[in-house]
């Protein structure tokens, strides 16, 4: 017997998966264009100011 709902359930499962997927391929895709694309000199004190921002984010208060 078929259990519609189990196939439902995987039929979303594997929806959400490909979503997941094409986002995460978006993301590599944006770092890479950005990398390929860097001009040095401008690009580090960017880099530069983003660390400090996450080690202030982490850091207790």
């Amino acid at each position: 017997m078929i259990d519609r709902k189990a196939m439902e359930n995987e039929l979303h499962q594997a929806r959400m998966a490909r979503l997941e997927a094409e986002a995460a391929n978006s993301d590599v895709e944006e770092l890479l264009w950005e990398l390929q694309h860097v001009r040095l000199g401008r690009q580090r004190m960017v880099f530069t100011i983003a660390g400090f921002e996450q080690e202030a984010a982490g850091a207790p208060r």
